[in-house]
C-alpha cells in the first residue's frame, strides 16, 4: 500500500497532495504510527512545522477515513494551513467522492436512529450527532428530531451534493463531517457497496470486500496568488 504524490511542495505552492490507498489511515494514533501524513513527512519533512489540529497531525488539513481512498491535501508551511483551515470554514474547499452505491430504500430504518427520509436527494443537508456506544457512528440530525437529539448535535450544517448515474453517485462537499457522504447516502437510501457501518448488506460483516468509496477531486484557491487549483484521481 503505498501513496501517490500528485503535488510536491514549492515556494509559492506550499502543499502536498497525494492520493492514498484503501487500509492505510489518514493520521496516526501515535507517533510513529504507518499512515499516510507520516509517509509524506519522510518524504517532505518541512511538513513537521507545521502546528495543526493536533501535534502529531502537523498539516494535516482533513482526513480520509481508513477504508476510504484518494486525496488528501497537507500544509508545508503554517501560513498555508491556517489559510485553507479558513478556506474551509467559508466553504470555499470543495471535496468530491465517487461511490458505487446498492439501492435499499430502507436502509435508515434497517440501521435505526435516523430521522425520517429527506424528501429529496440531490442536496441532502442536515446536522450531525455522534451515534452508537462508542460514538463510531454518526447520524443526521434535522428539526424533526427530538429536542434531546438537537441538544446533542454538532451546531453546524452539512451539505452533500448528489448526482446519480446508474449505481455510480459523485458527491460534493465543502465543509465535511466524519462519515458525512456516506451516512448521508445511506439516509437517501443509497449506501456505499461493501460500507460496513452504514450499508445493511454489509454491516458488521467479516468480509474483505472493499468499500466503493473514493476521494477523487479537491478545488480550492492558492493562498499566495489566488490562483484555482484542482487536482483529480480516477
Amino acid at each position: 500500500m503505498n501513496i501517490e504524490v500528485i503535488h510536491e511542495p514549492s515556494e509559492n505552492e506550499p502543499f502536498v497532495v497525494l492520493s492514498k490507498p484503501a487500509g492505510l489511515p489518514s493520521a496516526p494514533l501515535h507517533e510513529d504510527d504507518d499512515c499516510a501524513l507520516n509517509r509524506a513527512v519522510e518524504l517532505f519533512p518541512q511538513i513537521k512545522n507545521v502546528c495543526g489540529r493536533k501535534k502529531i497531525e502537523y498539516g494535516l488539513t482533513h482526513r480520509l477515513d481508513t477504508q476510504t481512498s484518494g486525496l488528501i491535501l497537507i500544509a508545508a508551511s503554517q501560513e498555508f494551513y491556517d489559510y485553507i483551515q479558513d478556506e474551509q470554514i467559508n466553504g470555499r474547499f470543495i471535496k468530491q467522492y465517487s461511490a458505487q452505491v446498492d439501492f435499499i430504500p430502507e436502509t435508515a430504518a434497517l440501521l435505526e436512529g435516523f430521522p425520517p427520509v429527506p424528501g429529496h436527494t440531490d442536496i441532502v443537508i442536515s446536522r450531525f450527532r455522534g451515534y452508537g456506544s462508542k460514538r463510531t457512528e454518526v447520524r443526521p440530525v434535522t428539526d424533526e428530531c427530538s429536542l434531546v437529539v438537537q441538544k446533542k448535535a454538532d451546531p453546524a450544517v452539512y451539505s452533500t451534493n448528489i448526482q446519480i448515474n446508474g449505481n455510480n453517485a459523485l458527491c460534493t462537499i465543502s465543509r465535511g463531517y466524519r462519515h458525512q457522504v456516506r451516512c448521508h447516502l445511506a439516509w437517501c437510501g443509497m449506501p456505499v457497496h461493501g460500507d460496513k457501518i452504514y450499508n445493511p448488506e454489509f454491516r458488521n460483516k467479516k468480509t474483505d470486500i472493499e468499500m466503493m468509496f473514493k476521494a477523487v477531486k479537491i478545488s480550492f484557491r492558492n493562498y499566495s496568488d489566488g490562483k484555482e487549483m484542482s487536482f483529480e484521481v480516477k
